[in-house]
């Protein structure tokens, strides 16, 4: 509802406040991600995906495309779009004389079906090969995880979780550890362990790689959740390299007890500076059917009294100082995920239905993946590493008021804008 009310501010009561300022939008920084989603073609992937049925004024692709636009903008919650729906910059870089409502939201991500929530899971690697026809990478660093998502109420598969303390989600991620983009995302309910189902979850990942980009080098980080016989034999038969942390026991401390004598021997009772040594041994635990390289790191920093250890399977042949340097690596997974949930919206996961809030989740996904993409493929190199919340405020938040002529539709943007020159070069970039 618009409020027709003056309102007056307490430093200035000659300064009137009132909502009836006109066609105007907040928003129309979107012509930047709309026009580089026009060169992508992920408006059209979608299209393609979820074609048109029936006489509906909002189609299925309709809304992806605008939940997409709205997760960009901040808008994390279905309702926004009541008030959103007549706002020029989102009506007309989504074509539409009006978005679709909240309960129309809402009635079309519940028709969702788990055939549908597949062409969905396809179509984020389908956005992933058109960023790599741009610019196709050399080596891809799969870094997984899981991660939590706090629930309310009573929705679907909600559980508490024993590690996080807490009632909600716990979804399985999978990044490209390099560039941030997000490969696959797969809701899953609240209790259940990291690494469970986690072979299933990555062979169509690796299957999609090895028959559209074969040539691309393949490496997989996991901490010790994913140390199962189960994921090592599948990337064995992927030919994909992995450095995957062990959990510390008794036979593992007994394999690197020489090299403990060789550190106590070097380093003594220096207690004055960090060491660091390290070593490798093959290995096979009960479980294994086979033996595997294990590198260790026997590390005492300055003032502490034991040394620690590290230990990492892997079939990498590199040195051992080189292997768990890739291994510690993966904590940038950690910023790519707290983007993903906070910038996105990840974290937010209102709906009662397991299956709808698993399309939810991908179709953040996507919005997620379409401003990585954009910040590898398109903004300068000073901005390739900020956040959303930081581009947001530089490119997106943008007042402009929309104006029709005989020929042209205008959207005259805010003259005081402070990135006025980033947005033109970006304009011309795209065109």
């Amino acid at each position: 509802m618009t409020s027709l009310n003056d309102y007056a501010v307490n430093f200035n009561k000659k300064l009137k406040v009132s909502f009836n300022g006109g066609n105007l939008s907040s928003d129309a920084g979107l012509l930047i991600p709309r026009s580089f989603d026009e060169l992508l073609g992920l408006s059209q992937l979608i299209e393609a995906s979820f074609p048109q049925t029936g006489k509906h004024c909002h189609s299925t692709a309709d809304v992806i495309r605008q939940l997409i636009y709205t997760t960009i903008a901040g808008y994390h919650t279905d309702d926004a779009s009541d008030h959103l729906r007549q706002d020029p910059a989102f009506t007309e870089i989504l074509g539409k004389k009006a978005l679709a409502s909240q309960p129309t939201i809402s009635r079309c991500l519940n028709h969702f079906d788990l055939k549908m929530l597949e062409k969905l899971d396809h179509l984020l690697l389908d956005f992933v090969a058109k960023a790599y026809a741009v610019n196709q990478p050399e080596y891809v660093v799969l870094d997984v995880d899981s991660t939590h998502i706090d629930t309310h109420g009573q929705q679907e598969n909600s559980a508490y979780n024993y590690h996080y303390g807490t009632t909600g989600y716990h979804p399985l991620m999978v990044f490209d550890g390099l560039t941030g983009d997000l490969l696959k995302v797969e809701l899953r309910k609240g209790s259940v362990y990291t690494s469970k189902n986690v072979a299933a979850f990555l062979k169509p990942v690796l299957q999609w790689f090895r028959s559209k980009f074969p040539d691309i080098q393949l490496i997989l980080r996991g901490d010790s959740g994913f140390a199962t016989p189960e994921l090592y034999e599948l990337l064995e038969a992927f030919d994909v390299y992995y450095v995957i942390r062990l959990k510390y026991n008794g036979r593992l401390s007994a394999c690197s007890r020489a090299a403990d004598d060789e550190f106590y021997a070097t380093y003594g009772t220096d207690y004055s500076t960090s060491h660091n040594l390290y070593h490798d041994f093959t290995y096979q635990a009960g479980s294994w059917d086979t033996s595997r390289r294990v590198v260790c790191r026997i590390e005492r920093h300055a003032g502490e009294l034991c040394p620690r250890h590290t230990f990492i399977v892997t079939n990498l042949k590199a040195h051992p100082q080189e292997v768990i340097g890739v291994y510690h690596k993966r904590g940038q997974m950690e910023n790519f995920i707290k983007e993903a949930k906070l910038d996105f919206g990840m974290d937010t996961l209102s709906h009662s239905s397991f299956l709808t809030n698993a399309v939810k989740l991908l179709i953040r996904g996507l919005a997620y993946n379409l401003i990585s993409f954009m910040k590898r493929l398109v903004l300068p190199k000073a901005y390739q590493k900020s956040r959303m919340l930081t581009l947001r405020v530089i490119l997106i938040k943008v007042a402009g008021r929309l104006v029709r002529s005989g020929r042209s539709t205008w959207l005259k943007l805010s003259s005081s804008f402070p990135y006025l020159d980033l947005f033109h070069d970006l304009i011309v970039k795209l065109e």
